[in-house]
């Protein structure tokens, strides 16, 4: 099996519809940062570095935490959740990254065919917003996530 950190060798990094997947969850995060104001607006140059800067495209972990603490906030995982997929895509076996991917593609799905995807308008996301920083987006988070 080819390890992950080998691009040549993992062609699901390089995918259109891994890109795709990709391009979706950095602009739903950079809309959802983009009127967070204070030390929070880092986070939206952050998001925009990687929907429409030079990391356009580019796979970083923090992308697919940011998500599965999204997912987390709305009900469709719990920590547990979170430190199986994270395995799953830190792993340097291409074939368990995969599914990682192709499970956290499927519970965002969900999450927009039931809620649909961030717009400044609804509700359930915008109530989120206040809190990005500290519930979605946050390194203290993603350590304690793992811990458990």
């Amino acid at each position: 099996m080819g390890k992950i950190k080998d691009l040549k060798e993992n062609d699901i990094l390089l995918t259109k519809k891994f890109k795709k997947f990709l391009h979706s969850i950095t602009e739903e995060h950079y809309n959802m940062t983009s009127d967070i104001t204070g030390s929070g607006h880092t986070l939206n140059y952050l998001w925009y570095m990687y929907h429409k800067g030079v990391n356009t495209g580019t796979y970083r972990p923090f992308i697919f935490m940011a998500e599965m603490h999204l997912l987390k906030e709305m009900g469709y995982m719990e920590n547990d959740d979170i430190k199986n997929l994270n395995e799953m895509t830190k792993s340097e076996d291409k074939d368990n990254f995969y599914l990682g991917y192709l499970s956290l593609e499927s519970l965002r799905s969900k999450r927009i065919k039931e809620h649909g995807a961030f717009s400044q308008g609804s509700k359930v996301y915008m109530d989120l917003v206040p809190n990005y920083a500290s519930k979605i987006l946050n390194t203290t988070l993603f350590q304690n996530a793992l811990k458990n």
